[in-house]
């Protein structure tokens, strides 16, 4: 049941965006703010039943900004928060005369918002901008910190299930090939030589990802060199990749949703940069490591194509700093 007077929270279409939000929205669920998470079918469903939102809402296809206006306002929404950059949601609450508006001031969000920052023209990270924004519009919420997030029961049955399955009972590492954006893959190489360590470890591991054509065809690859590895990339949705990974000992991986999605779980990861910058995007939290080939100049260039040959900064980072930094977190998270 969707509660009246609650804050909606307008969730993006990427997966990391969305995570941050949610970390971002802890000080609101600490002063016990009834909050719903309204968005596209993928996101939400991540977030229904977690217990940290008082009801979600997926959109209804790309649904119309006066049909938003008109669930805002059978629902008397309290606000609208829209951390996106998108206005769609400001839009919204403004036709449902929604008395509380949070959003950026780009892009007309000035004159829809009652309370409202702009996004660019700084230098800080994501979660930092919407941090400030929230506390502009919040200003006597007390700080708090985000509590791990953990998917609905129904996810982690399944999860272990499938641990069953594959002989995941101790502790295990996942291994996140996946990225939306192929620069930001780790070459297939370097899982070689991980997955190659990790079994003279004996240490569990099992490839997750997603339904891109690069994150299957790097999965098929990794099959072919280790015949019976375990593979889920691609075959379950995200609930449950988010139950596996806050069962996991340590999650490798890259720039990604899954990067964002394992810091917001509170699990220990490995994420390889390159391409991006982490002093904007990057997982946060002290079981994070953020690796990166220092050694090149081009580092953060937020190119969707690399044009130095080899894309050395995902495909030539040393294999020993690799290996050196799983083996910490594996300390970290106390497995052997």
């Amino acid at each position: 049941m969707i509660p009246e007077r609650a804050l909606w929270v307008r969730m993006p279409r990427f997966i990391g965006d969305a995570l941050m939000i949610h970390q971002a929205l802890a000080p609101l669920r600490a002063a016990g703010r009834p909050l719903v998470a309204w968005g596209p079918a993928p996101v939400v469903d991540l977030f229904e039943g977690s217990g940290t939102y008082a009801a979600t809402v997926a959109d209804a296809g790309r649904a119309g900004t006066w049909a938003m206006a008109g669930l805002l306002g059978r629902h008397r929404a309290a606000g609208v928060i829209n951390l996106p950059r998108s206005t769609r949601g400001l839009l919204a609450g403004f036709l449902a005369r929604t008395p509380l508006r949070v959003g950026w001031s780009e892009a007309g969000g000035r004159l829809l918002a009652t309370q409202a920052l702009p996004f660019k023209g700084r230098g800080d990270h994501q979660a930092d901008r919407y941090r400030d924004l929230l506390g502009r519009a919040f200003p006597d919420l007390p700080a708090a910190d985000s509590a791990p997030f953990r998917p609905r029961e129904e996810a982690f049955v399944q999860a272990a299930a499938l641990q069953r399955e594959l002989g995941l009972e101790g502790p295990f590492v996942v291994l996140g090939l996946g990225s939306a954006a192929g620069v930001k893959r780790l070459g297939t190489p370097l899982w070689i030589d991980l997955i190659t360590w990790l079994r003279a470890q004996r240490i569990a591991h099992v490839l997750l990802g997603g339904t891109f054509f690069e994150d299957l065809a790097q999965a098929e690859a990794l099959r072919a060199a280790f015949p019976g590895i375990p593979d889920l990339c691609g075959k379950v949705p995200l609930p449950v990749s988010a139950a596996l990974v806050s069962r996991a000992a340590v999650v490798v991986g890259n720039d990604s949703a899954l990067a964002h999605l394992t810091a917001a779980c509170h699990t220990p990861l490995v994420a390889v940069f390159g391409p991006t910058r982490p002093e904007l995007t990057a997982p946060r939290g002290p079981q994070v490591t953020l690796l990166r080939n220092e050694s090149l100049a081009c580092l953060g260039c937020l190119l969707l194509q690399c044009p130095v040959p080899g894309h050395p900064c995902m495909e030539a980072l040393d294999p020993a700093l690799l290996r050196r930094a799983v083996a910490a977190s594996l300390s970290l998270a106390g497995a052997p």
